[in-house]
């Protein structure tokens, strides 16, 4: 019999860990910055229905548990010793691993187990559905927060919860491709250490599903193949799923050609009982099998489609091949929009191809790549960006009510990035290197600068087809520019805006929008390497020209000016300073709003200058104020633990030291976890905490 075994696509993933076992490594980390950006993508998309068996990409139509009993049984018995696993499912593509997986949460939960689902074929959804779990299980706000952006150490914040929980439990990760998802994000071993989200246990089993068949990628693991089925239970599944399709030795014969694998098996099985089925036997439906071309799923959901289309929907194979451009999992079905769209998703649920809830789809990924290798041409996957860019355009980067679209769309940018970038004509790739740029911009407002700093490197892995001056590329290099600021190397970002900025004004000329803006950031990076006086200089000359070209009431006119009157601080004059502060505030309160961040920035300066005027007590005043403003973001987002450390300062210059204690320690938890235990605001914390210690306060500091 020919197995033929669906391919995996070369995504970056896949690439670096190729390239790792191999000895080698890509130009960048793109790995381990991809687990950070996919981590905050947003929980909003719903695809983990704690509660239920199983994820919607699971349910349905179910191809019927044959040939699996003494596995299930196995996985049943290591279920009840304590301490053993993690279980690992491996197998080819469509080999059923998520049905034996329901089923054995369908055990579990009959012995009054606790369960969960999460997907994790990508960090989107995997962030996602842990956040949930950690949430059920009882954690702080701060451990869902941590746990949903995949910050570090939140692997052993979810595993403090897991050993606690009141019941024993079952935790399936669904889809784990790629190993290294399961990894601690400052892991150097991957999921092999042991201390990344798949662990063993006392209190209950963690399963995983997976493509991914090489034992030594799963370290003491317990590896379990799941292989095709036999021909008894394979043809007993058809005539399950297609009662009238035909006899025992018909269903044998179609079933031997289907290779026995449950995902064309189910496919197959749904079309011949579905009203679209133009073969409606075993027989006639082996014999147009055997027409088809390309591998066994790829001819299975053609055989599908063309029916379908003989149906009357035709529509169903391009609304299958647009949705092939993206993630497969949580597709906004508004980004699919065509004439007959409802019609075709109905269709495509009808014959298997597709799970559908109201709001979007889910494609098996296998279903996903072989429709993938069908595109021809570049039209479909240009209407896939453009789509995608359309749906980015409506949302804006400085707004936190849109920061979650953002994230529930990047892992769709992604994909595109992944698998159309190579594909298109030069006019879209420019689309998605900018939406790229747009995106970080929004990742960074909303406080996740590092996996905004990767995006905008994957995007750049595209530049040679643009042009290193093409304006796309280029405003990507300029936010990557800033996250690599904010990482602590200042110095490096410098050349970076020189760079940008020489080729803005050779090329647009100085009052272009985009060459003002590099005028701004190469004024904000002298203040962060402390050159004050050429940043004063500077912000100056852009103020200047921002009043004239882009007018007094432009969000970024507004910004210089602000960062303008921080330089002016910084230099001790903190009279003029607060008087521009507040210009600023007023003019923010009046264009942006109360509760925009940006006004309550400069209310966090403004606070900044009262404790610099030594106004302790008015200072604390504020900056509790601030923090009730920022409510509406993220408890660990940088301002928030800015505005907190500050009030900690302020405090200890009162004398409540124990107080002020209690706020850096606090400080420094979420900090060490959300940026790292390197970053400069953490050092900062760590160095006042110290400092505290030994008797003496630190003044605060921080960059425009």
């Amino acid at each position: 019999m020919n197995h033929e075994e669906e391919p995996i696509p070369l995504t970056f993933a896949e690439v670096y860990r190729r390239a790792r076992a191999a000895g080698a490594l890509p130009p960048f980390d793109l790995q381990r910055g991809l687990d950070d950006l996919r981590a905050w993508i947003d929980r909003e998309v719903d695809i983990v229905e704690t509660g239920d068996l199983a994820p919607a990409a699971v349910r349905g139509p179910q191809v019927e548990l044959r040939g699996r009993r003494d596995l299930l049984e196995e996985l049943m018995t290591l279920a009840r010793r304590p301490g053993d696993g993690p279980a690992v499912l491996v197998g080819v593509g469509g080999a059923g691993k998520s049905a034996l997986a329901e089923a054995l949460t369908a055990r579990a939960r009959s012995r009054e187990r606790q369960t969960w689902w999460v997907p994790a074929a990508d960090l989107a959804g995997f962030s996602a559905g842990l956040a949930e779990v950690a949430r059920e299980l009882g954690g702080s706000p701060t451990d869902v927060e941590s746990i949903a952006k995949g910050a570090a150490g939140s692997p052993d914040r979810l595993w403090r919860l897991l050993e606690n929980a009141p019941q024993e439990w079952l935790l399936v990760l669904d889809n784990a491709d790629n190993p290294w998802v399961l990894a601690a994000t400052d892991s150097p071993a991957g999921v092999q250490d042991g201390l990344g989200w798949a662990r063993a246990s006392r209190r209950g089993l963690v399963v995983v599903t997976s493509r991914e068949t090489d034992p030594r990628m799963w370290g003491a693991a317990r590896l379990f193949t799941v292989d095709r089925l036999s021909m008894t239970d394979a043809a007993q599944v058809l005539r399950d799923l297609a009662p009238e399709a035909g006899d025992e030795a018909e269903a044998r014969a179609l079933a031997r050609r289907l290779d026995g694998l449950p995902l064309t098996l189910h496919l197959a099985g749904t079309y011949l009982g579905s009203e679209a089925a133009q073969w409606p036997t075993f027989a006639e439906y082996a014999h147009a099998l055997g027409s088809a071309e390309g591998t066994v799923v790829s001819r299975t959901a053609e055989i599908s489609l063309d029916g379908l289309a003989r149906h009357g929907i035709p529509q169903a194979r391009k609304l299958l091949r647009l949705a092939s451009c993206y993630a497969p999992t949580s597709i906004p079905t508004r980004i699919l929009s065509m004439t007959g769209m409802e019609e075709a998703l109905d269709g495509l649920r009808g014959v298997g191809l597709i799970q559908k809830s109201p709001a979007e789809i889910t494609l098996h990924p296998v279903v996903t790549d072989t429709n993938r290798a069908h595109l021809e041409g570049p039209e479909v996957r240009h209407i896939a960006v453009e789509r995608l860019v359309g749906a980015l355009r409506e949302l804006r980067f400085d707004l936190p009510d849109h920061w979650p679209r953002y994230r529930m769309l990047s892992q769709h940018l992604l994909a595109l990035l992944d698998n159309a970038a190579e594909h298109v004509d030069r006019e879209h790739l420019a689309l998605l290197v900018d939406a790229a740029g747009v995106t970080a911009r929004a990742f960074i407002g909303s406080g996740a600068g590092r996996a905004a700093g990767i995006l905008c490197e994957a995007a750049l892995t595209h530049r040679a087809a643009l042009g290193e001056e093409h304006p796309a590329a280029l405003r990507a290099w300029h936010y990557l520019a800033w996250t690599v600021a904010d990482g602590g190397d200042p110095a490096r970002a410098e050349a970076i805006y020189r760079n940008i900025l020489d080729v803005r004004l050779r090329t647009l000329g100085e009052f272009h929008p985009d060459t003002i803006s590099s005028r701004h950031e190469f004024a904000w990076i002298a203040t962060c390497l402390g050159r004050w006086a050429e940043a004063e200089r500077r912000y100056r000359d852009t103020l200047r020209d921002s009043l004239r070209y882009l007018g007094p009431d432009e969000p970024a006119t507004l910004t210089t000016h602000h960062e303008l009157a921080w330089a002016i601080a910084r230099q001790g004059h903190l009279a003029e300073a607060l008087s521009a502060f507040r210009n600023v505030l007023r003019d923010r309160r009046r264009v942006l709003g109360n509760d925009h961040p940006q006004t309550l920035q400069t209310e966090h300066d403004l606070a900044w200058i009262t404790a610099k005027q030594g106004k302790w007590a008015e200072a604390e005043a504020m900056y509790r104020d601030l923090l009730r403003l920022r409510q509406v973001l993220e408890t660990d987002h940088p301002h928030v633990l800015l505005a907190r450390h500050e009030l900690a300062w302020t405090i200890a210059r009162q004398g409540r030291w124990s107080e002020a204690e209690s706020g850096y320690r606090n400080v420094l938890e979420l900090r060490g976890r959300t940026m790292g235990d390197d970053h400069p605001e953490t050092e900062a914390t760590r160095w006042a905490l110290s400092e505290l210690l030994q008797g003496r306060v630190v003044d605060a500091d921080h960059l425009a």
